[in-house]
């Protein structure tokens, strides 16, 4: 295939800010718009069903959360090693791992949604739902169970279509669901007045939007990645290679989930509804603030792996260094926005309620207080993942979700109550910047001595 039609190319030839901007903007704009949605239907339950929506929805959240971990584990798994395929020119090989990669997220798929609705009660009360809370919960968990097989194939396969090259294709892809949604929450929630069952319904029809368009690009694509009969095929040495590489972003996923859940519990036990109400606004805005990490560190997932399959490795070193410098800059300004406007930002969930109100605009200042930390940490632990090195960027991703911020959770509020709750925030971003820096800057630093070796090779040669 020649220069001009092979779109994998300019992976190891672009300047790495375009090139960077380039796979980093689709994945930003989708995640954005997912974030959009979230805050726009958690503001329209607030004010429709109060405190015990906004909680019914967090408490719910988890679910969403560990189904999420399990199409990383597939999509990202899949897709990096794809990437490596790619770059070492095997796009058969890359296009076997696609195939697999839906056939197990299929199946995963149906799994979840048959086993969440036989065990809906139990799970929510486990995740902390009150019996207040629980009613509420059980209406929007039933519904948004039926979307998990749409949601898996959206979230893992997308990523193939970033290896691919197809950027804005991977971007028309992952926005049309929260267009959906927001539409349809509108409709629902504002018109129809379905409460609970309107945003549950919203979401399960932007999931299923996203993932037909994606369906219909794999089975009609003329390219090399496209499904055909070897997605009936179970290989079970590359669906080990898979899962694999995919268990750095699955840990980081999966521990996201089992952190939000013993974060409702311990909330529930030293501020009861209120505060998981306002955790669940904390949360949410979370989620849209750090956007622009998630989303240059997805973008560069694909290129870092790119390059390390073509042995590029001081464009590596260029891409984690500039992005590291981009998303740390975009959340200084940030946070100095979020905290000027504090109070008008909570006050969208609900403004009614004062004392949901003056919780959340405490609890958003306090536990994203070390916000610019973030970006060092996200983006060492997709480098090692990329790199094919997931034991390493395990460590580092579960540093901050959980082997720091859990025990945080369990000593601190015997000390300061509700407030060590929220002081556990910014001490797990601090110790897991402190691990993660000297891990990064050692193996950048050994990349570049392989490069140098390399070019001193081919100098003599």
């Amino acid at each position: 295939m020649g220069k001009a039609t092979d779109t994998t190319l300019k992976m190891g030839e672009e300047k790495i800010p375009k090139l960077l901007a380039a796979y980093s903007l689709p994945v930003y704009m989708s995640y954005t718009a997912n974030a959009v949605y979230n805050i726009i239907s958690r503001a329209f339950i607030g004010n429709d069903t109060g405190t015990l929506g906004i909680a019914a929805i967090s408490v719910a959240f988890p679910i969403t959360l560990i189904q999420m971990s399990f199409a990383f584990l597939l999509g990202m798994g899949g897709s990096t090693l794809a990437a490596i395929k790619v770059g070492e020119g095997d796009k058969t090989g890359a296009n076997r791992i696609l195939n697999l990669s839906f056939q197990m997220i299929v199946v995963l798929g149906i799994a979840f949604t048959v086993f969440g609705n036989i065990f809906l009660d139990r799970i929510l009360l486990t995740f902390g739902a009150s019996r207040d809370v629980l009613p509420y919960a059980m209406e929007y968990g039933r519904i948004l169970l039926f979307g998990c097989l749409f949601q898996m194939i959206a979230i893992g396969i997308t990523n193939y279509m970033r290896v691919e090259g197809r950027t804005g294709l991977a971007m028309l892809s992952v926005i049309i669901g929260p267009v959906i949604n927001i539409i349809s929450a509108c409709v629902l929630i504002l018109w129809l007045r379905l409460g609970l069952k309107g945003a549950a319904l919203a979401n399960v029809l932007g999931q299923f939007g996203c993932a037909a368009i994606i369906a219909f690009h794999y089975v009609t694509n003329k390219g090399f990645f496209r499904l055909n009969g070897s997605i009936l095929k179970f290989e079970y040495k590359l669906s080990l290679e898979i899962i694999y590489l995919g268990l750095s972003p699955f840990a980081v996923q999966f521990a996201q989930g089992m952190v939000s859940i013993f974060l409702n519990v311990v909330t529930r036990k030293y501020g009861g509804d209120i505060a998981i109400s306002g955790m669940g606004i904390v949360t949410t805005l979370q989620v849209f603030i750090l956007t622009p990490i998630q989303a240059v560190n997805m973008g560069s997932q694909a290129l870092i792996g790119y390059n390390y399959g073509s042995k590029k490795h001081d464009r590596i070193r260029d891409l984690v260094l500039y992005g590291i410098a981009v998303t740390t800059a975009i959340l200084i300004v940030e946070y100095v926005i979020m905290r000027v406007f504090t109070v008008r930002i909570v006050s969208l969930f609900g403004s009614e309620d004062k004392e949901l109100t003056a919780f959340s605009a405490r609890a958003l200042v306090t536990f994203l207080f070390m916000l610019p930390l973030i970006p060092t940490q996200v983006q060492g632990a997709g480098f090692f993942q990329a790199i094919r090195k997931p034991m390493h960027s395990i460590l580092l991703s579960l540093s901050r979700q959980a082997i720091v911020f859990v025990p945080a959770l369990v000593i601190l509020p015997r000390f300061f109550g509700l407030d060590g709750v929220l002081y556990a925030g910014p001490i797990a971003d601090s110790i897991s910047f402190v691990i993660t820096l000297p891990m990064l800057v050692y193996h950048l630093r050994k990349l570049r001595k392989s490069s140098m070796s390399q070019s001193q090779v081919l100098a003599v040669e």
